[in-house]
């Protein structure tokens, strides 16, 4: 598909700057040559996260019909410079023949098709993990957490060996706060299917060291959890130390050889 800028009207939907107001797509855009957006144009382009900027949005969007400004930047892909694939090539075919074909749905398809072409599972996390540690507020904190855990998803050791590290540094809660950070990252590390031993081993010597009272009885829970959930023979490796320790209490023990015995009648086919 060739793009004539020559053809174009000049109206926002056609120009290099203009982007959609929400992921991926939208029916209001935003233009990111205003400089306004600057400190926020690594989320929005690297990872489609306009959170940061919601009310900048709201008082700046408009719609793709709008005309343009002296600024206007013609969209210009010609095809010999830019080979579509065999898969893109379809789309576009099939958004032309549906009649919705245009300037905003060609660059998404666009979009949508570098973002499948990226190999995730080895995707540098060395960003991640610099936002992560250089976070200053729960809220940036439990977004960085999130980053790596999307990766993690995706199959990428290094993002679940950065935020496995990343937990096992981290020093026994005192707050509430803190407890649902460490929650959150076991939710997310959980998406790692490969490495349930490893991350159950850390989870209980993570235990042996976090006091269990009101404050911390949401992590407690949360490991627990984890280990109903895991198999019998990971569960019986990384429980029965606790059983063994003077260190936790009954209910607690009591606890742990209820999820032994149910791991147990589950394997033996009674549940």
């Amino acid at each position: 598909m060739n793009t004539n800028s020559d053809e174009l009207k000049r109206i926002c939907a056609n120009c290099n700057h203009c982007f959609p107001s929400e992921p991926f797509t939208s029916d209001f855009a935003i233009c990111l040559n205003d400089p306004d957006y600057e400190p926020y144009l690594d989320d929005i382009l690297e990872n489609q996260d306009f959170s940061s900027c919601q009310k900048l949005i709201k008082e700046k969007r408009f719609s793709w019909e709008q005309e343009a400004c002296p600024d206007f930047d013609p969209v210009e892909l010609p095809e010999e410079e830019f080979p579509l694939s065999p898969e893109l090539r379809s789309v576009i075919d099939q958004l032309a023949k549906d009649g919705n074909l245009t300037s905003e749905t060609f660059q998404q398809a666009i979009f949508e098709d570098m973002v499948d072409r990226i190999d995730w599972a080895s995707v540098p996390v060395d960003k991640y993990v610099e936002r992560l540690n250089n976070a200053k507020t729960p809220e940036e904190i439990e977004k960085a957490v999130k980053s790596l855990g999307c990766l993690i998803s995706l199959k990428n050791k290094a993002a679940f060996h950065a935020l496995f590290v990343y937990l096992k540094d981290l020093p026994p809660p005192t707050t509430v706060e803190q407890t649902h950070l460490r929650i959150e990252i076991l939710r997310q590390l959980e998406y790692a299917r490969n490495f349930k031993k490893k991350l159950a081993r850390l989870l209980v010597n993570d235990l042996f060291r976090t006091p269990s009272n009101n404050t911390t009885r949401g992590w407690y829970t949360a490991v627990f959890r984890f280990f109903e959930n895991s198999s019998v023979e990971i569960a019986e490796k990384e429980l029965t130390t606790m059983l063994d320790s003077p260190q936790f209490s009954h209910r607690i023990k009591r606890r742990v050889k209820t999820i032994l015995d149910e791991l147990n009648w589950k394997s033996q086919g009674y549940l």
